[in-house]
């Protein structure tokens, strides 16, 4: 019998393996494009009816997640290639998806093609809440921005009972609403606390959320907002005020956010001389606030500012202040960035003059702002 020697045998498997992986590597790099001037026959960016695509160029894929309006038939396509190199469809053409999906990238002789690889996002906009259906909501504020949700957006709404949520009751929701208000207490209900291991994965997987009032708390306790700074809470019955009260976005210019899609994206929000958003006219007004005091922020150790800093710690943008508060340190809207674990964004709201129903039943001058506000950034999580 042949004896091999062992430590021949073992260049032998070295050396094969050697050559196996730079025959990988070779494999690897076909999709380039080897010219003497060592030009790279591939796209550099991409974007879809103004969304980034994300570009593969070992494969050749270009992936894409549209938002459930767009229309297949006739969408913009804009690319950006390395100098002389050159894409058909040409950047700036309107492009069929359903016919054509797939780009041409050419250079000198070398020409190699893009599958476009696109995903249309959920279309269900879902109210939650403890009670059965609508009709049996029992707080007013939170029954008449269920029904004007219900309203605004017809087939694509849909009501979830919190008993009634799961992953798979979720799996068509593009953005979930949950509004809280009562009197006496800003707990919110044992019952959509029993469903954070449902939310959290909603929120981890890319779904997006609007809380509204004091539904802002359950931020914190899905473990998106880790900051500790919703300490302003009221939840007292309220009472007669005159005073119009207001929302700043320009917060005295240091964090203008007043060209943010949340205040003019569908409905451009009406201002007051001084530049605010007035929400809610002269009556009754209910005590609730459930807003970020971010004056610790201000404190010595943080030399960015209460709003970079609150975005570089906590990964949200600070969109509205109250108005005529001289630090502007109390937040009442947020925008919450996605994260590496959290994929999806959430909006929170938590002025307390942002109400749905007026107590003494008058008509709230401002009420197209209030729902203006709230059915911007709807649309705007819709496209997210």
């Amino acid at each position: 019998m042949k004896n091999y020697n062992k430590r021949t045998f073992f260049y032998q498997v070295v050396l094969f393996g050697f050559l196996s992986l730079l025959i990988i590597s070779c494999d690897a790099r076909d999709n380039y494009n080897d010219d003497a001037d060592s030009k790279l026959n591939i796209l550099e960016s991409v974007s879809i009816n103004g969304v980034p695509a994300s570009i593969d160029n070992l494969s050749g894929v270009i992936s894409v997640v549209l938002p459930n309006t767009t229309n297949l038939e006739a969408v913009l396509l804009e690319t950006e290639t390395p100098s002389g190199v050159v894409s058909l469809p040409a950047s700036g053409t309107t492009v069929n998806l359903k016919s054509n999906a797939s780009i041409a990238v050419t250079f000198s002789n070398s020409k190699r093609n893009y599958v476009i690889d696109y995903k249309i996002l959920p279309s269900r906009i879902a109210f939650i809440n403890e009670a059965s259906d609508i009709a049996g909501i029992a707080d007013d504020d939170t029954k008449a921005f269920a029904q004007w949700a219900k309203e605004t957006y017809k087939e694509d709404f849909v009501y979830i009972a919190f008993n009634d949520l799961t992953i798979q009751s979720l799996a068509e929701v593009n953005v979930l609403l949950f509004y809280h208000d009562q009197v006496g207490s800003s707990a919110l209900p044992s019952a959509i606390l029993n469903k954070k291991n449902v939310i959290t994965q909603f929120v981890v997987e890319g779904g997006k959320m609007l809380t509204g009032g004091m539904a802002n708390s359950y931020i914190a306790e899905i473990g998106r907002d880790k900051s500790g700074l919703l300490t302003i809470r009221s939840n007292g019955a309220g009472g007669n005020n005159n005073d119009i009260w207001s929302i700043d976005a320009g917060v005295n210019f240091q964090n203008d956010q007043r060209n943010s899609p949340v205040f003019n994206i569908t409905t451009v929000i009406s201002t007051d001389s001084n530049g605010y958003f007035p929400v809610i006219n002269g009556g009754f007004k209910e005590d609730h606030n459930t807003m970020w005091d971010l004056a610790p922020l201000l404190a010595p150790g943080h030399q960015l500012g209460q709003f970079a800093e609150f975005q570089r710690l906590y990964g949200g943008k600070v969109l509205a202040t109250w108005s005529g508060v001289s630090d502007d340190a109390v937040a009442g809207i947020i925008e919450f960035m996605p994260t590496p674990v959290f994929a999806g964004t959430i909006i929170g709201i938590g002025f307390g003059g942002m109400e749905w129903s007026m107590n003494d039943g008058r008509i709230n001058t401002y009420d197209n702002n209030v729902k203006g506000i709230y059915r911007n950034s709807i649309d705007y999580l819709r496209t997210k």
